[in-house]
């Protein structure tokens, strides 16, 4: 249908459809990552130390996935005028008019004050840390700092150890180090992530202005972020892992240590060979769970 103008008007789905629009807005494998994280901080910390805290990781779960899917409201909504100039993203509900901006704002305000609520009931300093993480990731990230300077993601990537952080105050204070550690790695992990997504899709961030490193950046002084950061990001994922001293320690250590030098060699060579980008995506992401579930089998 289009007006009598010519502008298309968008066409709202129905039932099931619209149902979905929802699910893809909240960006679903995003939320279910942060609560994979939040819940290895809650195992890592309870380390055996007594019967398994099912309730509290339930309910760190639930807080979790509910903030993550408002943040991901708030920023959407932030970023919609990006979203319509970057080729892979102009297809997403709000951007082709779908999801109005209201319902989108009143979705956020429901999951982020549901998301508080139930975090609120994990203790003070659960509490602090996933609150912190919702002001780090739509404030200081999403509307002071992505669209200023190519550090945005690193000042943002707190993100990615909070809820791990979160995770573990909520079943033992004080945190254990391999918690810290842990939570250390994943916030690395982030900014490590994001660069070379954006090397991937380069020319999408450059039609939307955005000042992501590897855009500013010289080639050389990328490749030396990136190997900085995967060093540590190695470095502490097996420090973490050492520090959790259980029987499935060493082959934990052994498989992280592969997968870091992997990740290392990559951050090497992707700045000047992006078409290495989209591999080294899928074995960063790879990386991650490999060092949750690494820690979780350590802490079991």
């Amino acid at each position: 249908m289009e007006l009598a103008s010519g502008a298309a008007v968008p066409t709202r789905s129905t039932g099931w459809a619209r149902a979905g629009d929802f699910l893809i807005f909240v960006k679903p494998h995003i939320d279910v990552t942060f609560v994979a994280v939040a819940v290895a901080g809650a195992v890592v910390s309870w380390q055996r130390s007594g019967p398994f805290p099912l309730s509290q990781v339930l309910l760190l779960a639930g807080s979790v996935a509910l903030l993550s899917s408002g943040a991901e409201c708030w920023t959407n909504v932030r970023d919609r005028d990006l979203d319509a100039v970057m080729p892979r993203t102009q297809g997403r509900p709000l951007v082709s008019g779908r999801i109005a901006v209201p319902e989108a704002l009143l979705l956020a305000l429901v999951l982020t004050g549901s998301g508080l609520g139930l975090a609120a009931l994990l203790g003070p300093v659960a509490l602090g840390f996933l609150a912190f993480a919702l002001l780090s990731n739509v404030v200081v990230y999403s509307l002071l700092t992505k669209r200023a300077t190519p550090w945005s993601i690193v000042l943002g990537s707190v993100v990615g150890a909070l809820p791990l952080w979160a995770g573990a105050a909520a079943v033992r204070e004080p945190l254990p180090a391999a918690a810290w550690m842990l939570g250390g790695t994943v916030g690395i992990w982030i900014f490590v992530h994001i660069w070379v997504i954006a090397l991937r899709y380069r020319d999408d961030y450059a039609a939307g202005a955005v000042p992501m490193a590897p855009l500013v950046w010289s080639p050389g002084r990328l490749r030396t972020a990136l190997l900085a950061s995967a060093a540590g990001m190695g470095a502490l994922a097996v420090a973490s892992l050492l520090s959790l001293r259980g029987p499935a320690v060493p082959e934990a250590v052994a498989l992280t240590g592969a997968f870091s030098a992997a990740i290392l060699a990559g951050t090497a060579l992707v700045p000047v060979r992006p078409q290495l980008a989209g591999p080294l995506i899928h074995l960063i992401t790879i990386y991650l769970l490999v060092v949750l579930g690494a820690a979780v089998a350590c802490a079991l």
